[in-house]
């Protein structure tokens, strides 16, 4: 168990359990410190957890508040803001070098530890939307398999047949069927925009809980970023990609935005780049319209 101390808007640690009994039973510890561990869901007096005594013994953990839908699990909200310091300068010993980044809890609530969103996480968020849209066409997807002769369109030689077949089969395709697919498409594109508005996170995100901030601020990005720069723009892009060449250049074009994050230390590809935004794991914080 790593525990961790502030007192003074100071914080320090973490400690094992033995220390920081060693350092109650002592008085270098006061039961007005504030104490915070893994499974606390904010910082507490440490009279409170000690019940009075000078010795601390956890029986149970205290249970984490229900995280939201499509935020960071990690993420523990905040309710002080001391400045970190050294545990020489707060308790006169020497700081733990073993301390990982991502052990390290932040303390200010303009501030929240940074996390950029893996690669995986951002790809698996991607699968995702684009299971959705097919989701979405089934029905007409599901009537084209069932018209459409592999044979006939090989017939069709050159770029006016096939386009010509193409329109034969449509033809062959109930009405009903088209129409259902374009209200699921349109709903699910509608719930999409709403998303990445409100939360600037897709479906897809949102269930990797991830979310696109501005690199700077680390809050949503502006709403022409999101909806035109982020969204239409880049719809705009890939559309024209899948229609050239077989889609070769929107392959390209996706595999060198990922390459570009993999390399990159804040894990931003073109996309990212060229909006000057970042995609990072999701957090309450994020969606604070009233910090800078």
């Amino acid at each position: 168990m790593k525990i961790y101390l502030a007192r003074n808007n100071v914080q320090a640690g973490p400690y094992g359990l033995d220390e920081l009994n060693t350092m109650l039973s002592t008085g270098e510890v006061l039961l007005d410190d504030l104490m915070w561990h893994t499974g606390m869901s904010e910082w507490k007096k440490v009279g409170m957890m000690t019940h009075g005594q000078r010795s601390y013994q956890p029986h149970t953990t205290t249970p984490m508040p229900p995280r939201g839908f499509g935020d960071n699990v990690d993420f523990r909200p905040p309710t002080q803001t001391p400045q970190r310091t050294s545990v020489a300068e707060l308790y006169g010993r020497k700081p733990s070098q073993s301390t990982h980044p991502a052990q390290t809890i932040s303390l200010s609530k303009s501030e929240p530890t940074l996390e950029y969103a893996s690669i995986s996480s951002r790809f698996v968020a991607f699968l995702i939307n684009v299971g959705l849209y097919l989701l979405a066409l089934m029905p007409l997807l599901v009537a084209l398999f069932q018209h459409i002769d592999i044979n006939e369109f090989a017939k069709a030689g050159d770029y006016a047949g096939a386009y010509a077949y193409s329109q034969a089969l449509a033809e062959k395709i109930p009405a009903t069927t088209v129409a259902i697919s374009n209200i699921m498409l349109l709903a699910l594109i509608g719930i999409q925009l709403l998303l990445i508005i409100m939360r600037g996170q897709s479906f897809g995100k949102m269930v990797m809980g991830v979310r696109v901030v501005d690199e700077k601020t680390h809050r949503l990005p502006k709403l022409a970023t999101l909806l035109f720069m982020r969204t239409a723009f880049l719809v705009v892009v890939y559309f024209v990609g899948i229609n050239i060449m077989s889609g070769l250049p929107a392959l390209v074009m996706l595999t060198i935005n990922y390459l570009m994050a993999s390399k990159s230390p804040t894990h931003q590809g073109w996309h990212d780049r060229l909006t000057k935004t970042a995609v990072v794991k999701a957090q309450p914080i994020q969606l604070d319209k009233t910090k800078p």
